[in-house]
This record gives structure tokens, sequence and C-alpha cells, in this order.
């Protein structure tokens, strides 16, 4: 998992068609209300993808993707075709022609974006690669904000990051915990924080009252330009040099 960007995307859409019920499963107490997003599928040659419905009528197409690089997680989450990306490879552009699926315009041509990156010491993980992450930055693009806003907490000596992108509709988490990232994370809490997301960054609201949500939703609010309300003492700052 160690050379990996794990890319969990989420794309407002317009209505789909021709969707199916998502698989039952137990209630998840990460949200306040079991209705704030209902699961369904979409099918086409024999594989299966992710849509979901949130209690404000707003449909989004999910995917997870794996990234080899930089460049890689920053395409992962493009979802339109500009002129000067003509050839290259945009997976979520190509499958959303493949289904019909149609982007909910909201003035951006990237969708929400939560990337994972396993590490084998944090601390040997620079401001400034952080940030890249937290960004969806490819190899090139220029440093706007010299400083990341992040929140951590370490289980058995193993640390665990969550970083926020300014004004960038996307967050990383950076963990040396491969079993965290195996075995929680991938399975449910890159999706299930992504859509805390999407509806705090849409609605303005946090649909949770546990913990660990509360405090990425005031990560989160400490880099929205127009949001003053985080309180700081909630989360940490470092300088990139």
């Amino acid at each position: 998992m160690i050379n990996k960007l794990y890319s969990e995307i989420a794309v407002p859409i317009e209505s789909p068609f021709g969707f199916m019920p998502g698989k039952e499963s137990e209630r998840d107490f990460t949200f306040d209300n079991e209705n704030r997003f209902k699961d369904y599928i979409l099918e086409k040659d024999g594989k299966s993808y992710d849509i979901s419905l949130d209690d404000h009528g707003q449909w989004y197409f999910f995917i997870s993707v794996e990234c080899n690089s930089l460049d890689e997680l920053k395409l992962s989450r493009q979802i339109f075709r500009p002129p000067y990306l003509k050839d290259e490879e945009l997976i979520l552009v190509d499958l959303m022609d493949k289904f019909d699926i149609k982007p909910f315009y909201e003035g951006h041509d990237k969708a929400y974006g939560h990337v994972l990156s396993v590490v084998y010491k944090l601390d040997s993980v620079s401001a400034f690669n952080q940030a890249r992450l937290a960004n969806y930055d490819g190899s090139d693009d220029p440093t706007i904000i010299k400083k990341i806003h992040f929140i951590e907490n370490e289980y058995e000596g193993e640390k665990t990051r969550f970083i926020s992108g300014f004004e960038t509709r996307s967050f990383a988490t950076v963990t040396e915990n491969e079993f965290y990232a195996k075995e929680i994370h991938l399975p449910g809490n890159a999706r299930n924080y992504l859509k805390l997301f999407v509806y705090f960054s849409r609605y303005g609201v946090l649909p949770s009252q546990q913990m660990m949500p509360r405090f990425l939703g005031n990560l989160w609010a400490s880099t929205q330009s127009l949001n003053t309300s985080a309180n700081p003492a909630l989360f940490k700052d470092e300088v990139i040099d």
C-alpha cells in the first residue's frame, strides 16, 4: 500500500436513470440521521458503480481510484475534458460518458476528493507534500497557501493525520497504520468522511454528532476562505518551508 494513492471521489450529478437499490446494511452511526444519504447502484457490462441521493435531493456518483503519482491523483477527479487534456486518460469523465451521467455544474471542473496515503513515517513527509495531497495538486502546480491545517491521532505508536485542502473541495488522510488503512479506512471511513465533507461543503451543516466527524468539520471550516467559525484550539498548523 505504501506506493499507492487511494482516491475517493464524489461528483454531484443530474438525476440518473436505470439505478437499483443498494445493498442492505446495518445503520451507520457516523451520521446523525440514517436518511442523510440513500445509496443505489448502477450496473453496466457486469460491473456495478455507486450513486447516492442526499436528503436535499442532490444525486452523487462515487468511485474509488488507485493512483501512482500526484499527476494521476489530480486527474482522477476531473469531471470535464478541456481541450488541453484531450489526449489524457480521464477515468471519471470516461465512466460518466459510459453511463450517460451528467455532472451537476457548480462552477467547478473537479469533483470532491478524499485521498489516502500510507507512509512508513509521517514525520518524514514534508508539509509541502502533505499540502500537495490535501489539495490534489499535480507535480507542477504552484503553492499558494504556505501552510497546512491538520488533526492527528496516534494508536500503538502509529500516527494518522487528516489534512484539509484550502478551497479545493478535497482533503487527505496520511497514516502509518496499515491495519487502519486496509481494514477500517478503505472499507468505510474513506467514503463516509467524504460524504460528510460534501454535505458540509454544500450546506454548511455537519450531519454527525460523533466526536471524530465533529473535529473534521472544524478542520474543514478552518480552510474555507469565507468561514470564520473554526475553533483554532482543535486543529494544528504547520508552515511550508
